[in-house]
C-alpha cells in the first residue's frame, strides 16, 4: 500500500471520533450538562427569541458563547463543534440584570463578644468619638468583606442577576464599594472591578456624634474640605518637599482624594424625598460627583432629580398592605381601596369609629400605589435609571417589577433599568448589558416573556459560567398538635444581638395587632402584617431610624427564637420570653 493512503486512512480514523463526539455533544439534554465533566467553556443557545436589547430582538437566532464571552449572535450563527448545544425552542434569552448598589455576599454582621452595654458608652468625648464607633470607615474595601459561599449570591442570580455594585455594611461612611459577578469560589473570581465608589447614607451614630441626619451632613462636610485641604498640602510637598514637614496621613481622609480628583463618586444611598433635599444640596455645596440610590419617595422631587442630572438607582423594595381582617376590605386591591377614600369623612361619634378605620386603609391604600408607580413617573419624566436590590428579598423582586409595569412603567423601560441603563449609569456598557458580539455572557434564559406571571427563568450564565435553575422543593410545613394550639397573645421581653451590643425590646401582641419597641427605638410602633401560622409568627415594624424591620420568630410555648432583618444592619438573632399573657 502507498504511503499516502496509509496516511489518509490513519487521518480518517482520528477525526471519525472527534466527529462522533461532536454529534453526541449537539444531542446531550441540556438538563443533564450539570453532571457532566466540563471540557469545554462554549455554548450554543439555538432556535430561541433573543433580546439583543430593549426593543430590539431576533426571533429565532444563535447565541455562541466562548470562554465568558459573546462570540456570535444572529439567525444564521454557524454552530461550534466543540460546544455544547443548548436548544432554546420556546426560549427566552436575555441580557443579565446588573444590581445597581446591594450588600449581596457580605454576610451580616455579628454581635463583638465580650462588649457589654456599659462598655459601649464609655466614650472619653461622645462630640468626637473614634471614626469606627461613628461610623466613618471609608477606606475599608467592600473586596475584604466578600464572601463566595455567602446564601444571598444564589438567592440574586436565581433571578436574573449576573452582576451586582456591592458596598459594605455599616453607618454613615461606611467604605468603599465594588463591581462584582455573581460567581465563583473566591472573593478574588468574583470581583470585576474595585473602588467604583464610596459609599454614604443618612446613618446617624448611636449615643455619639454624628447622631442626627443633620449632624451626619454637617460632618460629611467637614471631612470633605479637611480632605480638600490635605490633598492639597499632600500636592504641595510631593512637587517640592524642601522646607515643609511631611503631611501626616490619615486613612479617613485619603478616602476622599479620588472623590475630589472626580476619579470616584460618591454613592448616597436615601429613602423620602426630605433626605433627597438634604443630600442634593449638599452635592451642590461641595460639587462631588454623586449617585442616588434607594430613592422610595422621589415621586415628590422630580424637578430637583432632573434639575440635578445624576445617575439614579432605584429601590426594587414595594410597600405592602397590612393583613386585614376586615371582611369587607381583606380581598379588595389597592386600586378598589383607594376608590373608597373620602377626603371629607369626618367621626362625630364612636359609632362612626369603623367608618373611619376603612377610610383610614383607603388613605393607606392610595399612598401606597404612590410608591407602586414611582419608576413610571421618574421614566416620565425622562428620567434614566437603574435598581437597586438593597432593602428587597431576592424573592419578591420579580412580583415587584411587574406591579411597576401594572402602574404605568413601559416593559421596555423595565428591561433597560435591569440591563443596559444601569451599565451605562455605572460606566460598563461597553461590557455588559446587551447581547452583542464580545460583550461578557452574562445572560438570563426564561421559558417566556420576562414580565409574565408564569414565566420562570430556567438557566443564566455568568461570565459564561452556566447555572440552571431549578424550582426549590417544597417541604410541607410540620402543624401544631391539635391539642395544644399555639397563641402569640401577651407580653414578650426580648433580646436582640446587634452589632453594637444587646438590645433590649418589648414585644405585645393582642390577637391581630400589638407594638414593639427597645432601648434602642424607645416609641412603641405598631405591628403590621402580624401572622401567626402554625408556630411561625412573622411581623413588621416601620422606623424612622432604621426603615421597615422585618421579623420572624418561632414560637415554643412561653419562649421564641428567631431574627431580625434591619435594612443597613442585616439580619440580627432575637430571643424572646412571655412575661405576661393568656396562661400566666
Amino acid at each position: 500500500m502507498q504511503p499516502g493512503r496509509l496516511f489518509l486512512i490513519g487521518l480518517l480514523l482520528v477525526a471519525l471520533p472527534r466527529g462522533a463526539e461532536a454529534q453526541r455533544r449537539a444531542q446531550q439534554p441540556a438538563a443533564n450538562l450539570r453532571d457532566i465533566p466540563t471540557v469545554t467553556r462554549t455554548y450554543a443557545i439555538t432556535n430561541a427569541r433573543i433580546v439583543v436589547a430593549p426593543g430590539r430582538e431576533i426571533p429565532q437566532g444563535t447565541v455562541v458563547l466562548r470562554n465568558g464571552l459573546i462570540e456570535a449572535v444572529g439567525q444564521d450563527v454557524s454552530v461550534p463543534t466543540d460546544a455544547w448545544i443548548l436548544p432554546g425552542d420556546s426560549l427566552v434569552v436575555y441580557a443579565g440584570f446588573i444590581d445597581g448598589l446591594s450588600h449581596v455576599g457580605i454576610p451580616a454582621p455579628r454581635r463583638e463578644e465580650n462588649r457589654t452595654e456599659s462598655q459601649r458608652r464609655r466614650v472619653e468625648n461622645p462630640g468626637n468619638p473614634p471614626p469606627e464607633q461613628a461610623g466613618l470607615t471609608p477606606y475599608r474595601d467592600v473586596r475584604t468583606l466578600l464572601k463566595a459561599n455567602d446564601p444571598s449570591i444564589e438567592k440574586l442570580r436565581r433571578v436574573g442577576f449576573t452582576m451586582a455594585h456591592v458596598v459594605p455594611r455599616g453607618r454613615m461612611l461606611p467604605g468603599q464599594g465594588a463591581l462584582i459577578l455573581l460567581r465563583g469560589q473566591t472573593p478574588t473570581d468574583m470581583v470585576y472591578q474595585g473602588e467604583v465608589s464610596l459609599f454614604a447614607q443618612l446613618e446617624p451614630a448611636q449615643g455619639v456624634y454624628p447622631a442626627t441626619d443633620m449632624a451626619v451632613l454637617a460632618r460629611f462636610r467637614q471631612l470633605y474640605r479637611e480632605a480638600a485641604r490635605r490633598r492639597q498640602h499632600a500636592t504641595l510637598y510631593a512637587s517640592n518637599p524642601r522646607g515643609l514637614e511631611p503631611p501626616p496621613y490619615d486613612p479617613v481622609h485619603a478616602a476622599f482624594f479620588p472623590v475630589l480628583e472626580k476619579r470616584q463618586p460618591v454613592f448616597f444611598y436615601t429613602q423620602d424625598a426630605l433626605d433627597i433635599h438634604r443630600v442634593l444640596a449638599l452635592h451642590q455645596q461641595l460639587n462631588f460627583p454623586l449617585k442616588l440610590a434607594g430613592l422610595s419617595g422621589s415621586f415628590d422631587v422630580l424637578e430637583k432629580l432632573k434639575d440635578a442630572n445624576i445617575p439614579l438607582f432605584l429601590t426594587l423594595d414595594l410597600p405592602e398592605a397590612p393583613k386585614d381582617t376586615s371582611k369587607a376590605t381583606r380581598t379588595l386591591s389597592d386600586d378598589s381601596l383607594a376608590a373608597r377614600h373620602n377626603t371629607y369623612l369626618h367621626v362625630s361619634s364612636y359609632q362612626d369609629v369603623s367608618a373611619e378605620i376603612e377610610n383610614l386603609k383607603a388613605r393607606q391604600a392610595k399612598e401606597r400605589i404612590k410608591y407602586y408607580a414611582t419608576a413610571a413617573r421618574l421614566h416620565a419624566a425622562g428620567l434614566r435609571f437603574g435598581f437597586s436590590t438593597r432593602d428587597v428579598k431576592p424573592d419578591k423582586i420579580l412580583r415587584n417589577l411587574r406591579t411597576m409595569i401594572k402602574y404605568g412603567l413601559p416593559e421596555e423601560a423595565a428591561l433597560a433599568a435591569l440591563t443596559i441603563d444601569a451599565a451605562r449609569l455605572l460606566g460598563i456598557d461597553q461590557a455588559t448589558g446587551t447581547i452583542e458580539t464580545g460583550k461578557l455572557a452574562n445572560l438570563v434564559v426564561t421559558t417566556g416573556p420576562l414580565f409574565e406571571e408564569k414565566t420562570r427563568i430556567r438557566y443564566v450564565f455568568v461570565a459564561g459560567e452556566l447555572f440552571e435553575i431549578k424550582e426549590p422543593e417544597r417541604r410541607p410545613r410540620a402543624q401544631p398538635e391539635a391539642d395544644t394550639p399555639v397563641r402569640a397573645d401577651g407580653t414578650w421581653s426580648c433580646t436582640v444581638d446587634s452589632p453594637e451590643g444587646s438590645v433590649d425590646a418589648t414585644l405585645r401582641v393582642a390577637g391581630q395587632s400589638g407594638t414593639l419597641s427597645s432601648s434602642a427605638v424607645p416609641q412603641e410602633h405598631p405591628l403590621e402584617n402580624l401572622t401567626l401560622d402554625g408556630n411561625q409568627l412573622s411581623f413588621s415594624v416601620t422606623t424612622n431610624a432604621y426603615g421597615r424591620i422585618e421579623a420572624r420568630l418561632t414560637l415554643s410555648g412561653d419562649a421564641a427564637e428567631g431574627t431580625l432583618d434591619v435594612p443597613g444592619i442585616g439580619v440580627l438573632p432575637i430571643r424572646c420570653t412571655r412575661t405576661s399573657g393568656p396562661d400566666r
